[in-house]
């Protein structure tokens, strides 16, 4: 299936990488992330900063003032189309608000590739990013698979409205309800915070003292899902994140979550510069291009930690 497509970016030289001046001899790719308070984004920046280096790429990273601030974006991209690079990636904080922006650099002849989460428009050239239905299928297998068929679960949903939101929501519902034996007692929205994660956790508890399993839409979510556990004394629940941020990785190796869909967040920004930049040079570019995921369990979690050490995170 097709898939359509912490600090002020604009306004202090900390809001941007590599150098703000774009070289005449080399290919320029502006990065438009959504933030650089999320560990996930600031590991896709250096694994973008890296591949631009090795290609020989100049490579502008943004993001926001705040995570979900599509107003920064908006004006990273018209930022972006005034600099004169050659090829704008962007991570929508929404689908529908950046469709405008996206649209006008495109009609001004630059060139958009949409990362992870999709644009409400089909002018991009590719998506790339993690099949984030297939991300809920595997967190709803694991869950299934451990509570041997039969239990009472919940999900902790982001915000609602996003795409990769409903994409996640559908992969795990799938998985749930192709299994009688498993009960989906209950829903809570938590926008994506870790805050929100623990209150809803909490009220979960409260009103559905039997749930054996919990799906957190994204890791930050599972983490104060996981933290509102301990603080209950209920260390018979499993929480299972997807993302695959470090502190959730640290999180299944010490226990604190059953299990975590990784995503590849330095894949998706090293992809975003080697097909950019084959984009720019040949015109050619696969749509969509799908990262790996791992489901990351004791038993294999620590080279998946590695690779976030690695990179000094």
């Amino acid at each position: 299936m097709r898939m359509l497509s912490k600090i002020a970016v604009a306004a202090t030289a900390l809001a941007c990488s590599a150098s703000l001046a774009i070289a005449d001899d080399e290919r320029t790719i502006g990065l438009v992330l959504k933030s650089f308070s999320n560990p996930f984004w600031l590991m896709a920046k250096e694994a973008a900063e890296a591949a631009g280096k090795e290609h020989g790429v100049n490579v502008i990273v943004l993001g926001t003032s705040a995570e979900g601030d599509y107003n920064d974006q908006v004006r990273n991209v018209e930022d972006l189309v005034t600099r004169g690079v050659d090829l704008i990636v962007v991570v929508p904080a929404e689908a529908a608000a950046l469709v405008p922006a996206v649209e006008a650099a495109v009609d001004s002849g630059v060139p958009v590739i949409n990362l992870d989460s999709p644009i409400n428009t089909d002018k991009v050239v590719s998506f790339i990013g993690s099949d984030n239905v297939e991300g809920g299928r595997m967190a709803g297998r694991f869950i299934v698979e451990q509570l041997g068929g039969s239990g009472d679960v919940a999900v902790i949903r982001g915000r609602l409205g996003n795409p990769v939101e409903l994409q996640r929501y559908t992969g795990f519902m799938e998985i749930v309800d192709a299994n009688e034996g498993i009960n989906m007692v209950a829903e809570g929205v938590a926008n994506w915070e870790a805050d929100q994660g623990f209150t809803v956790m909490e009220d979960l508890l409260v009103a559905n003292p039997e749930i054996k399993a919990v799906f957190a839409e994204a890791d930050r979510m599972a983490l104060g899902a996981a933290q509102a556990l301990v603080a209950n004394g209920r260390e018979d629940v499993l929480v299972v994140g997807l993302d695959g941020i470090v502190e959730a990785l640290r999180g299944v190796k010490d226990g604190t979550l059953a299990a975590d869909v990784a995503q590849r967040p330095d894949l998706m920004g090293e992809y975003a510069v080697i097909h950019g930049k084959k984009f720019l040079e040949s015109g050619e570019i696969e749509n969509p291009i799908i990262t790996p995921m791992t489901l990351a369990v004791p038993d294999n979690v620590d080279p998946l930690i590695k690779a976030w050490e690695d990179l000094g995170f």
